[in-house]
C-alpha cells in the first residue's frame, strides 16, 4: 500500500514537471533596418489544433511576453502588422528553464522601393518610447522637403529658423543632433535627401549616454538600401526681403556606395544681406534714454562635410567624417541716443568685421555581439579646433547739439579686437547587454576637454583696461542604467556623474561634481493609447561669449562684458504624456497632450543695471536666483486624407525669484506654437504652409516677445526628379521679423523693438536629384537564416 501511494505521488510530481510554466518571449524587428518594431500582434497558438492560448502587443522596444506558456504542449506563433507581411512560425521547444526566448524575429516590410522611402499610403506613424517620440516621415513629406533640415522643420517640437538655420526644441536651444546614432552638425543634415530619411527620433528626456548639458536629442534614421549607387542633389535659392535686404542659398551633395562602403561629398553655403532696425527706451530713477539703430550686416555661412561609412559585416559598423565650417560677417552700426538728466544727444558709428571657422574630425565606431544586435559596444572620439577666429570692432562716439544735431565733440578713432582659440576633445564609449530576455544595462563613460583662450586688446578713451581669458573645462563623466521591458510598457533607472575640473587663468581651479538622476517608464493601455512619465536632472553650463572679460564700450550708452566666474546651473524636469491615436478610414490623428514642471536653481541670465557712471549701464550675465516652469503642451500629427497637418502648443507659466534690486520676484506667462500643413494638388503639385508663433518667453530680467512667422507656397515636382518651390513669408505682415524685449523691475524700466522690413519676401528654390546605377542587393544569409526559412515553410494550418 505504501508503495503505491509513493508510486502515485511521484507520478503526480513529474506531471507538475512535465507541464511546468514557462515565460515566452521574442523581439520583433524591421529586416532591413533591424530596428525595433511596435505594436505588432502576436498570437500564442497551441499545437495541433492552432487555438487561441494568448495574444500579445509588441512594445516600443519591439518585445512581446506570454505567461501562459507550458513545457507540456507545443507551439506555434503568428505575427501581424499593417506595414509588414504577416509570419507564423514554430516555438523551439525548450523543457528546462523558466523562460523561453525566441531571439529576434524579423518582418519583412509589405512594400519597398529602393529609390525612394516609401509609406503606404499617407499613413502617418508616431511611436511612443519611453524617453523619445519616433514619428515615421511618410511619402508625401518627403516629397515638399528639400533636404533633410528642411524635413526638420516639419516635425512637431522642432523649430528651424530661416535666416540662421538655428535648431530648437520646445523653445531649448543646447540640441545634440545624430544620424542613425551618430554624432553630426546641422549641416550634414543638409547633404542628406529627404528619400532617405526613414524616422526622426525626438529625445526630450536624455539619457545619461550624453553630456549633462545637453538638452534634447535629435536622432535621424536613415534607410541603409538608399546607400548603394551613385547619387547626388543640388538646390539653390533666392529670397529677397526688401530692396537692401535678402538671402542666397545653395547646396550640393553627392554620394558613392557599395555593398560594404559608401562615401560621401557635401558642401552647403548662405549669404545674407539684411538691415535692422531698432528702437530702445530705458528709464531709471535718475535717467531716461531713447536711442535708435540701424544696424546693415552682410554674412556668409559656409560648411563642407565628407566622409565614408564602412560595414565590412553584419557585426561591425565604421563612420567617419570631417566637417569644415566657416561665418563671415560685416556689420555697421549708427544709433542716435537722447538722454534726460545728462541733457545730451549721443551718436555712436561701428563697423564690425568678424571670422570664425573650424574643423571637426569624427570617427565612431560600433560592433555587434550577435547577429540581434542587441548586445552592443560603441565608441566615438571627436576633436575640434577653430581656425583663424577674430573680432574687430572700429568705432567713434560723437556728442551731438540737443537742436542742431551738429557735432560737439567726436571722440578719436578707437577699436576692440578678440582673437579667440577653441580646441574641444570628446570621447566616449559605452556598453549594452541584454540579460534574462526582459533586462537590458547600459554603461558609459566618456571624457571632454574645453580649451578657450581669448586674447583681447582695445584701444578706446574710456580707461577699461582689456582682460584676457584662459579658460579651461575638464569633465570626466559616466552612466550607468537598467532597462525593463513589461507585457505594455518599459521602465528604465539609471543615473550620470560627472567631475568637472575648472581655470580660469592662473587661479586655483574648481571641481564640480555632480549626480544626475533619470526614470522614464512608458505603459502601454493598448494599441493606440499610451502613457509616459519622466524625470531627469541637468546641468545648464556657461557659453564662450559669457565668460568673456572683454569690456566693450562701443555702445556710448552701455557697457558689455562676460563673467568668467560664472558657474553651472541645474535644473530638475518631470514630464507625464499621454497618447492617442485615432484611426478612421482614411484618417490617423495621433494626439500627445502633456504637463510638465522645471525647477531651477542657479540660473545663467543677463543683467542690466545702472553703473556708477551717470547715464551709463552696464550689462553682464551672472548666476542669478532660482526660478520654475510648469505648463502643457499639446502635439497634433494627422493625415486627413490626402492632407498632412503637424501642430504642437506649448503653455507655460514661469517664475523667477527676486535677485537683489536688479530683478523683482516674477510671473510670467508664455507659449509656443509651431504647425505645418501639407495638400497635394493636381499636376504633381502641393500647397505647404508653416507658423510659428512664440508669445512671451521669460529669461531673467527680460520677457521677449515674437511676432507671428507665417510661410505658404506652391511646389511642382517634374519627371526629372526635381522640384520648384515658391514660398510666400509672413505675406500679411509689413515686417520679416519684429521682436520685442522688455524689462520691467524696481530698479529699471526698458523696452526694446527690433525690426528686419519686409517689401517682398519670396523665396524661390529650386532642387535637382539624381540616382544612377543599380542598387545592390544583399543576398547572403547564414545558416541559421536558411534553417529558419525552412520552418517557416512548415505545413502548419493557421
Amino acid at each position: 500500500m505504501k508503495t503505491r501511494c509513493l508510486i502515485l505521488v511521484l507520478l503526480c510530481l513529474g506531471s507538475g514537471i512535465v507541464s511546468a510554466r514557462q515565460v515566452l518571449t521574442g523581439v520583433v524587428s524591421d529586416k532591413e533596418t533591424s530596428q525595433p518594431i511596435q505594436d505588432v500582434s502576436v498570437d500564442l497558438l497551441r499545437l495541433p489544433d492552432s487555438s487561441l492560448v494568448e495574444s500579445a502587443t509588441s512594445s516600443s522596444e519591439g518585445i512581446f511576453l506570454f505567461y501562459k506558456a507550458d513545457t507540456a504542449n507545443t507551439y506555434a506563433l503568428k505575427l501581424k502588422h499593417n506595414l509588414y507581411k504577416s509570419m507564423s512560425m514554430p516555438v523551439p521547444v525548450k523543457k528546462t528553464g523558466l523562460v523561453n526566448s525566441l531571439g529576434v524575429l524579423s518582418m519583412e516590410p509589405t512594400f519597398f522601393n529602393l529609390k525612394e522611402v516609401v509609406v503606404q499610403g499617407y499613413k502617418v506613424t508616431v511611436t511612443e518610447r519611453n524617453d523619445r517620440t519616433v514619428y515615421g516621415i511618410p511619402e508625401g513629406l518627403q516629397k515638399t522637403s528639400s533636404d533633410g533640415l528642411d524635413v526638420l522643420r516639419k516635425v512637431p517640437t522642432v523649430q528651424v529658423d530661416y535666416l540662421n538655420e538655428d535648431i530648437t526644441v520646445n523653445g531649448r536651444s543646447n540640441i545634440k543632433i545624430e544620424v542613425d546614432g551618430i554624432s553630426r552638425d546641422k549641416s550634414y543634415l543638409k547633404r542628406l535627401h529627404p528619400s532617405q530619411i526613414s524616422k526622426m527620433e525626438i529625445i526630450t528626456q536624455p539619457s545619461g549616454k550624453y553630456d549633462a548639458d545637453i538638452d534634447a536629442v535629435i536622432n535621424v534614421v536613415t534607410n541603409p538600401a538608399m546607400r548603394y549607387g551613385l547619387k547626388g542633389m543640388v538646390y539653390a535659392g533666392a529670397f529677397p526681403i526688401a530692396k537692401e535686404a535678402y538671402l542666397g542659398m545653395a547646396n550640393a551633395s553627392i554620394d558613392y556606395g557599395r555593398e560594404k562602403i559608401s562615401y560621401y561629398v557635401a558642401g552647403n553655403g548662405i549669404y545674407q544681406n539684411l538691415s535692422i532696425d531698432s528702437e530702445l527706451k530705458r528709464e531709471t530713477a535718475n535717467t531716461f534714454m531713447s536711442q535708435t539703430s540701424t544696424q546693415p550686416m552682410s554674412a556668409g555661412l559656409a560648411n563642407f562635410n565628407a566622409g565614408f561609412i564602412y560595414d565590412p559585416n553584419k557585426f561591425n559598423d565604421i563612420n567617419f567624417n570631417v566637417a569644415y565650417n566657416s561665418t563671415s560677417i560685416q556689420a555697421g552700426n549708427t544709433s542716435t541716443a537722447t538722454t534726460r538728466g545728462v541733457s545730451n544727444l549721443f551718436r555712436s558709428e561701428s563697423d564690425t568685421k568678424s571670422q570664425s571657422g573650424g574643423l571637426t574630425t569624427s570617427l565612431f565606431y560600433k560592433h555587434f555581439f550577435d547577429k540581434a544586435h542587441k548586445q552592443t559596444l560603441e565608441a566615438e572620439i571627436n576633436y575640434y579646433n577653430s581656425l583663424g577666429n577674430t573680432s574687430r570692432t572700429d568705432f567713434s562716439n560723437s556728442y551731438l547739439d540737443s537742436i542742431t544735431n551738429a557735432p560737439l565733440y567726436t571722440s578719436p578713432d578707437q577699436w576692440e579686437v578678440s582673437n579667440t582659440t577653441v580646441r574641444n576633445l570628446y570621447g566616449q564609449a559605452n556598453y549594452s547587454l541584454p540579460f534574462d530576455s526582459v533586462y537590458v544595462l547600459n554603461l558609459g563613460l566618456n571624457g571632454n576637454f574645453n580649451r578657450y583662450l581669448l586674447d583681447n586688446s582695445s584701444q578706446t578713451v574710456s580707461g577699461f583696461t582689456p582682460n584676457n581669458l584662459d579658460y579651461a573645462d575638464l569633465r570626466v563623466g559616466g552612466f550607468a542604467e537598467v532597462s525593463r521591458s513589461l507585457k505594455k510598457g518599459n521602465l528604465r533607472l539609471g543615473s550620470r556623474f560627472e567631475t568637472s575640473r575648472v581655470s580660469v587663468g592662473s587661479g586655483s581651479p574648481h571641481l564640480y561634481r555632480s549626480i544626475l538622476p533619470y526614470v522614464n517608464a512608458l505603459y502601454t493601455i493598448n494599441s493606440d493609447n499610451s502613457l509616459k512619465l519622466g524625470y531627469s536632472r541637468r546641468v545648464i553650463r556657461p557659453s564662450t561669449s559669457q565668460l568673456n572679460p572683454l569690456v566693450s564700450v562701443v555702445d556710448s550708452m552701455t557697457i558689455s562684458q562676460g563673467n568668467p566666474h560664472l558657474k553651472p546651473a541645474y535644473r530638475d524636469n518631470v514630464q507625464l504624456t499621454y497618447t492617442l491615436r485615432l484611426p478612421f478610414k482614411k484618417t490617423t490623428i495621433n494626439l500627445s497632450p502633456q504637463v510638465f514642471y522645471e525647477y531651477k536653481s542657479g540660473l545663467i541670465q543677463q543683467v542690466v543695471s545702472e553703473s556708477t557712471q551717470a547715464g551709463r549701464f552696464i550689462s553682464m550675465p551672472a548666476n542669478i536666483s532660482n526660478g520654475y516652469e510648469y505648463g502643457g503642451n499639446l502635439s497634433i500629427n494627422a493625415q486627413i486624407g490626402p492632407v498632412m497637418v503637424n501642430s504642437n502648443v506649448r503653455y507655460s507659466l514661469f517664475h523667477v525669484d527676486k535677485y537683489l534690486d536688479q530683478i523683482d520676484a516674477t510671473n510670467r506667462q508664455g507659449w509656443n506654437w509651431n504647425g505645418f500643413v501639407m495638400c497635394p494638388l493636381p499636376a504633381n503639385m502641393h500647397l505647404i504652409t508653416l507658423i510659428n508663433w512664440n508669445g512671451p518667453m521669460l529669461n531673467g530680467q527680460t520677457e521677449t516677445r515674437m511676432d507671428l512667422m507665417h510661410l505658404i507656397g506652391l511646389g511642382k515636382q517634374f519627371k526629372n526628379n526635381s522640384v520648384l518651390r515658391l514660398m510666400a513669408y509672413n505675406p500679411f505682415s509689413k515686417d520679416f521679423m519684429h521682436q520685442q524685449e522688455s524689462i520691467n523691475t524696481a530698479a529699471l524700466k526698458q523696452t526694446q523693438h527690433i525690426y528686419l522690413h519686409k517689401d517682398v519676401g519670396v523665396m524661390l528654390m529650386y532642387v535637382y536629384s539624381f540616382k544612377v546605377g543599380k542598387t545592390i542587393e544583399r543576398q547572403r544569409k547564414t545558416i541559421e537564416e536558411q534553417t529558419q526559412d525552412q520552418l517557416l515553410k512548415l505545413p502548419i494550418n493557421f
